[in-house]
């Protein structure tokens, strides 16, 4: 099911660039389903500071990578809330495959990865962060099992 070659790891910084661009797909591909997701005219850069925060250790971020390339990632934030039993949750706020990789087990398996970075830091949920619109997200995850937990309703001011 999954790639010969694949592995998931954690970015270093020879992913920067690969990674700041895998970054730019994803706003990329979510600013399709609604226009409050619009991205920023200076897009690159942004991305290219992300990728750098994330690689030196912001939230928890996972390249997969075939053949010596980062052909997609995750990335979890990691929310706090004293008030429930629970406290600490993991949410994956960005994750992205490229579309030539799609279908072969690779984000099913960052997921897979980042649930036991979040395990062995003793954090027992993973939620997901994605466009409302965004159907193929919802598919995917609902796939995986996830259910609907939370829900953020917009507007302008």
């Amino acid at each position: 099911m999954y790639e010969p070659a694949l592995s998931v790891r954690k970015p270093v910084e020879s992913d920067l660039e690969a990674l700041a661009n895998l970054i730019k797909r994803f706003y990329l591909f979510n600013e399709e389903f609604d226009p409050a997701w619009a991205v920023t005219d200076n897009l690159d850069q942004a991305a290219m500071e992300r990728a750098k925060a994330y690689i030196e250790g912001d939230g928890i971020t996972l390249v997969a990578v075939c053949d010596d390339e980062p052909v997609g990632y995750l990335h979890v934030e990691i929310r706090d809330n004293p008030m429930l039993s629970t406290r600490k949750l993991g949410i994956i706020t960005e994750l992205y495959v490229i579309p030539a990789k799609r279908g072969r087990g690779i984000a099913s398996k960052l997921v897979e990865e980042a649930q036991k970075e979040l395990s062995s830091l003793g954090i027992a949920h993973i939620a997901a962060e994605f466009p409302s619109q965004n159907f193929v997200a919802q598919s995917f995850y609902t796939k995986l099992k996830f259910r609907s937990y939370s829900s953020i309703y917009l507007r302008e001011v």
